[in-house]
């Protein structure tokens, strides 16, 4: 079992990292941080804890 690892998925749209956060919650999922968007990143972003606790992040990026 693998813990503590960061793994981040690149979505096309908001559409797709806001999708993400709801699914991955619905499939047991804690939320880390909603979607928003990170002017640090110029990133929209959501980051979901899995049931191992491996952060598990959805973002898109500006263009």
């Amino acid at each position: 079992m693998t813990r503590g690892l960061h793994l981040a998925f690149e979505a096309a749209s908001r559409t797709e990292v806001d999708a993400f956060h709801r699914a991955a919650g619905a499939a047991g999922g804690v939320s880390r941080h909603e979607p928003r968007y990170w002017p640090e990143y110029r990133a929209c972003t959501a980051f979901v804890s899995d049931p191992d606790g491996n952060n598990v992040e959805a973002l898109v990026t500006e263009h």
